[in-house]
């Protein structure tokens, strides 16, 4: 009996230690996603309409990774889409033969981004180009950015248009169904030259209330004076309107007021007030038989018609 028990427990160890020497059937699990840098340089951009928040840019890509099983680079674009273009996408050069695997792309593309019109006609926003993989979770693979070997071409100029500093970021972007990848953006600063769109955009209204403004100087003893002084004002009051909804018409509907609106407001109640002057001069003329209140009233009319524009601008900039 002793010889059996001792026999069991010589058997019992042996078959423990076995089980501790065997190498185990599970493979290990990384837990650590896998790593691709990414080098974006803007050759150029085209077919820019800030208004409709569309571009078009040409740029290289730049796609570097060290894991094996990683066959390829196989990226999407988030917010556009490859042009309709011949070789819009075109690989121009990969090496996989050692440890850090490349690919570099020339892309074409046409892109879009929410535009924000709020300060129109001073335009400003960010070009952004948001790549995912087309496969790879972020559980996966994430993106690494390459800001020394990006940027954009030093002589690219758009007229009109500054640039500013590209940067990156990196971002989870989920989806429905517990889904989410690793997003890189590479984020192009833009603003428009101001003075080119001060004379383009607020130099024409500036111009009828100068017009109208002149309605100041005519008398109105006389009916045909008083003609004189509606032709000037309505008629820039009519052009005002017009030169809006033409304005209007080329910017996408926000619901809100835009600094345009704001100062077309102005304008607005700039020749509100010459053509209101004009009627109270006639009446105090020629109806009333004050022809001593002509004077005062255009005088005062005068200051309303500086004073109740510009506060009424400022109010509109600051409560709405």
């Amino acid at each position: 009996m002793l010889l059996f028990l001792v026999i069991a427990s010589l058997l019992l160890i042996s078959s423990v230690s076995a089980a501790e020497s065997a190498p185990s059937l599970l493979p290990a699990v990384n837990s650590s996603p896998s790593k691709m840098q990414v080098a974006v340089f803007i050759n150029s951009i085209y077919n820019l309409d800030m208004v409709q928040g569309t571009y078009s840019i040409d740029s290289y890509l730049t796609f570097r990774w060290t894991d094996p099983s990683i066959e390829t680079a196989n990226f999407e674009f988030m917010n556009g889409e490859p042009s309709s273009s011949a070789n819009s996408v075109e690989k121009i050069y990969e090496d996989k033969s050692g440890p850090v695997k490349e690919e570099w792309y020339r892309v074409r593309a046409d892109f879009r981004v929410t535009p924000n019109n709020m300060d129109y006609p001073y335009e400003s926003g960010i070009l952004p180009i948001e790549i995912e993989n087309a496969n790879l979770q972020s559980s996966q693979l994430i993106y690494v950015p390459l800001t020394e070997e990006s940027g954009m071409e030093p002589g690219f100029v758009i007229p009109g248009w500054k640039f500013g500093t590209p940067t990156f970021s990196v971002t989870d972007h989920s989806y429905p169904g517990n889904q989410t990848f690793s997003q890189i953006s590479y984020n192009i600063p833009i603003t428009n030259d101001a003075l080119a769109s001060l004379l383009q955009t607020i130099v024409p209204p500036l111009i009828f209330c100068i017009i109208a403004a002149l309605s100041f100087l005519i008398r109105v003893d006389h009916p045909e004076l008083v003609h004189l002084r509606y032709v000037l004002t309505t008629s820039m009051f009519i052009s005002a309107v017009m030169y809006h909804f033409g304005q209007l018409a080329l910017i996408p509907g926000l619901g809100v007021l835009k600094l345009f609106d704001k100062f077309m407001i102005a304008v607005y109640l700039f020749l509100a007030v010459t053509v209101t002057v004009t009627t109270l001069c006639y009446l105090a003329q020629q109806q009333w038989g004050r022809p001593e209140l002509v004077k005062p009233i255009n005088r005062y009319g005068v200051v309303v018609s500086i004073l109740l524009p510009v506060v009424s601008f400022w109010l509109l900039l600051v409560l709405i």
